[in-house]
């Protein structure tokens, strides 16, 4: 303990401190071998959904992709402006053109989608990200320029980019390609989904992929089980799926 705390501040003392007199600092550890180990912020925790996860966790999961070494990838809580409730978003640190960010944007949301279930609101690219001098990553400066806009042209090249590797759908859609991509556009309100875009990529969470099975039964009873949708997640895979067993 290296303060005795705010002068003539009893509020906030009483805040700060344990009952045994030590300073609530907001780090997070874990002793291991009997070493002390920091492994976060209390204030980073992401809250989505009503559960809790740590920014650590999943930056360590997208380590996996070529390319998001440690330090170059930062998973936030973020509200994009004047937005009610916080989202998942990563910033990834990239040098390059938009266009050529566009496959790590994919890779980062299908990764999360798939490991954790949570949707990936945004996959940011970012010149540089912010550390102290000591070299922690300044989160809140990133969910901050977030919120007010710096990365909306960035943003819109994405979503652009995105409309234009799609292409055409096909001139006719098969009826149980419509049916299912009906399916999809009413759980996955806000989001323009090909029959040949992967539902993990765009990002539905687990909780949507429920709703979208739960659907899917309504239309064809027993036909499709839920493990299904990670087997054939565009609408065209798993339409052909269905229409064989429907044969």
């Amino acid at each position: 303990n290296v303060t005795r705390g705010y002068y003539e501040d009893p509020e906030a003392n009483a805040a700060a401190f344990t009952a045994d007199g030590w300073l609530r600092t907001g780090d997070l550890g874990l002793v291991h071998g009997g070493e002390l180990y920091i492994s976060g912020r209390a204030k980073e925790i992401i809250f989505v959904n009503g559960q809790n996860y740590y920014p650590h966790d999943l930056e360590a999961i997208l380590q996996r992709v070529p390319g998001l070494e440690l330090g170059k990838v930062v998973a936030a809580g973020a509200r994009a402006r004047e937005a009610e409730i916080e989202q998942l978003v990563v910033f990834v640190l990239h040098r390059g053109t938009v266009a050529d960010f566009l496959p790590t944007a994919k890779e980062v949301a299908r990764l999360i989608n798939e490991q954790t279930g949570l949707e990936v609101a945004e996959v940011v690219p970012v010149k540089r990200i912010p550390k102290t001098t000591s070299g922690k990553i300044q989160r809140h400066r990133l969910e901050e320029a977030y919120a007010d806009g710096e990365f909306d042209a960035e943003l819109i090249e994405l979503a652009a980019l995105r409309e234009a590797a799609r292409g055409a759908e096909p001139g006719t859609l098969s009826r149980i390609e419509e049916k299912l991509k009906g399916i999809c556009d009413v759980a996955l309100a806000g989001k323009r989904i090909g029959i040949h875009d992967n539902l993990f990529e765009v990002g539905a969470s687990s909780l949507k992929l429920i709703e979208i099975h739960e659907q899917i039964d309504r239309e064809y009873p027993g036909q499709v089980d839920l493990t299904e949708l990670f087997d054939f997640p565009t609408i065209a895979e798993l339409a052909r799926h269905l229409q064989g067993k429907l044969a």
